[in-house]
């Protein structure tokens, strides 16, 4: 039974199967949204869980004949590596085919899509705003969608066919879908997300490296919330900093300007400016979670 109102695909292909490919296929087939799932992944320790957990119907190790009887294909594969992914799709792809993601970072992507030989693809970027510092298929779980914010990146030249059915599938995953240029997304989520990300894998970094690197078996659970993005695909995260340097680089500046004002506050012992710089900070995630 599909979810309500939606007319199921007859079937649905998913480039990459990890947390994020993997618990996308395991809630289409639970919805009934596809009528079948076509798995693709390049990893041969990922295939086996794939195979174990029955997320697809049909599974090989790169695109093949059987990816022409998809009628969307989902890219949830690094963001670096959608050159050489697009390139093995590319000769199996119908059509009619909609190409889609679910990468972290949305320009790139677009740019690729806008080069003449990808020209006639019906594509259109998206990002799903959920996951977890766990990867791989068996971190893949129903329902890490419903509830959460969906981005779509439609360009001016996106067909509007393409968009309403890339929207309704997620919205039947149980995602809040909006519309964001793929630029502004990028600026801004180099703030909310990847700069956040690194800083949680530099914090653990530099206990480590610290005189008390054994500080980590004694810390509260402060230190567990703040860094449990650090555990984290690192293979993933170095994709997403390096693919969005250009906007990354100056949020980090910005860290370092703020860093260093408290430093300096520190060691002029002068209290009175410190308190006012994590008051700024507290002012605005008070303001931010009300």
């Amino acid at each position: 039974m599909s979810a309500s109102g939606f007319a199921p695909f007859e079937a649905i292909a998913v480039v990459g199967l990890g947390l994020i490919g993997g618990s996308f296929a395991r809630d289409v087939r639970r919805l009934g949204l596809a009528l079948r799932i076509i798995g693709y992944d390049n990893n041969s320790d990922y295939r086996k869980e794939i195979s174990s957990l029955n997320l697809v119907d049909y599974l090989a190790a790169t695109p093949d004949e059987k990816l022409a009887e998809a009628e969307l294909v989902l890219l949830a594969v690094p963001v670096k590596s959608f050159t050489e992914v697009l390139a093995q799709i590319r000769p199996h792809l119908s059509a009619s085919a909609i190409i889609t993601d679910a990468g972290s970072v949305k320009s790139p992507l677009l740019k690729i899509m806008s080069a003449p030989e990808y020209a006639k693809m019906r594509f259109v970027g998206g990002h799903p705003i959920a996951g977890s510092e766990h990867f791989g298929p068996s971190a893949a779980q129903e329902k890490l969608f419903s509830g959460k914010r969906f981005i779509l990146t439609p360009s001016q030249n996106t067909d509007p066919d393409v968009i309403r059915k890339v929207r309704e599938l997620w919205e039947s995953l149980g995602a809040n879908v909006s519309e964001m240029d793929a630029e502004f997304h990028d600026k801004m989520f180099a703030s909310v997300s990847h700069l956040p990300h690194l800083l949680a894998f530099a914090s653990i970094q530099a206990i480590a490296n610290s005189e008390t690197p054994d500080a980590l078996g004694h810390s509260g659970a402060g230190l567990k919330d703040f860094s449990r993005i650090a555990s984290s695909s690192p293979e993933m995260w170095s994709d997403i900093f390096l693919e969005n340097s250009e906007n990354l680089l100056p949020r980090i500046s910005t860290f370092k300007d703020v860093l260093s004002a408290l430093e300096d506050a520190i060691k002029k012992k002068d209290q009175d400016k410190l308190i006012k710089l994590l008051a700024q900070a507290k002012t605005e995630r008070d303001r931010w979670m009300s």
